[in-house]
């Protein structure tokens, strides 16, 4: 055989052994994606019968509210969204999540833990837009740090809820995000209305029984009552003796809040306050109500939606803080109350 056969069978013989190598490199590659999808975790499907203690009313007959809340169990790995239902709330299904690297809750910035608490989505983005390998298809971001991590000092940004693409993990740890597939996202989109709907972080769901749920339902709607008449009534001492010392609210501490309240207590005749839509979300020691609020008196109407921060102070919630959104109804003037 001439030197330049040689030279051709050679080359012939190389071409093969890369198109052989590159066939196998290609199939590993695809084993290499169904390996990463099959390694999510397993959503959790809440127990039959049973109502998450995290989430206690979600009231929404008026529209100003989402009548969905999302709920993640970081232990369980496990994504779920409830929906309102009469004097109840029902599951619509649950889904596998990622979470930050670290258990625990988050204190500081840049500890890749995933906050715990009740937060409400804020805006939207375009995943792809930012960085497709780390976001996915789509972003929304949550307002961490909420009212109590800012009393408790602690630190962070940017705690998104988000996806990733098909070629990572559900397993490998956010620096703090709650993350889900594309598909996912895409899909839970349509029960997000941002400021409105509330994604509650926990880092173990409990659920009881109905009989369970609704009492515990019932003892909350109660201490709220007990706020609403005595603020009706004109009941100061009452009154403002559900409130914490530590309390701010609109600049104000506990006993400017005081002279404040009893200064408008005095100059009003009568003091009407109905409430409607009560959300309750409940975190163990921490409580928020988030409510629909009209306010009327001899001098004055205003309607909006509050938020109380409550927390568990010995034996009894104390009101901690307090936010107020003013809505602009027919015939009706909005103030801060």
């Amino acid at each position: 055989m001439s030197i330049s056969a040689r030279i051709f069978h050679l080359a012939l013989g190389l071409s093969a052994f890369v198109l052989q190598f590159a066939t196998i490199d290609r199939g590993h590659a695809s084993e290499d994606v169904k390996t990463v999808e099959t390694s999510d975790p397993v959503a959790q499907v809440p127990p039959a019968g049973k109502y998450p203690v995290t989430l206690l009313a979600l009231a929404s007959d008026n529209g100003v509210f989402s009548q969905y809340a999302f709920l993640v169990d970081k232990k369980a790995r496990t994504l779920t969204v409830w929906q309102h239902d009469g004097d109840r709330v029902k599951l619509v299904s649950s889904w596998p999540t990622d979470i930050g690297q670290k258990d625990g809750d988050k204190l500081v910035e840049g500890d890749k833990r995933t906050p715990e608490g009740v937060y409400f989505f804020q805006s939207t983005m375009d995943g792809k837009r930012v960085n497709y390998n780390e976001y996915g298809n789509r972003i929304f971001t949550l307002d961490y740090p909420n009212y109590f991590d800012r009393l408790e000092k602690k630190t962070g940004t940017g705690i998104w809820f988000h996806a990733i693409p098909e070629n990572k993990t559900l397993l490998r740890g956010s620096r703090g995000c709650v993350v889900v597939r594309n598909k996912v996202i895409d899909s839970l989109a349509q029960y997000i209305e941002l400021k409105r709907t509330p994604m509650v972080i926990s880092n173990s769901v409990e659920y009881v029984d109905l009989k369970q749920w609704q009492e515990l339902k019932g003892k909350y709607a109660g201490w709220l009552e007990s706020w609403r008449q005595s603020w009706m009534g004109k009941d100061i001492e009452a009154y403002l003796g559900q409130y914490s010392e530590r309390f701010m609210s609109s600049g104000m501490n506990k006993s400017q809040w005081r002279t404040y309240k009893k200064t408008l207590a005095d100059r009003y005749k009568h003091i009407d306050v109905s409430l409607k839509d009560v959300q309750i979300f409940n975190q163990g020691p921490k409580i928020v109500l988030r409510f629909l609020q009209a306010y009327k008196s001899d001098q004055k109407d205003d309607y909006g939606f509050k938020i109380l921060y409550a927390l568990k102070a010995d034996d009894k919630y104390e009101i901690i803080g307090e936010s107020w959104e003013a809505l602009s109804p027919p015939n009706a003037t909005a103030q801060t109350q």
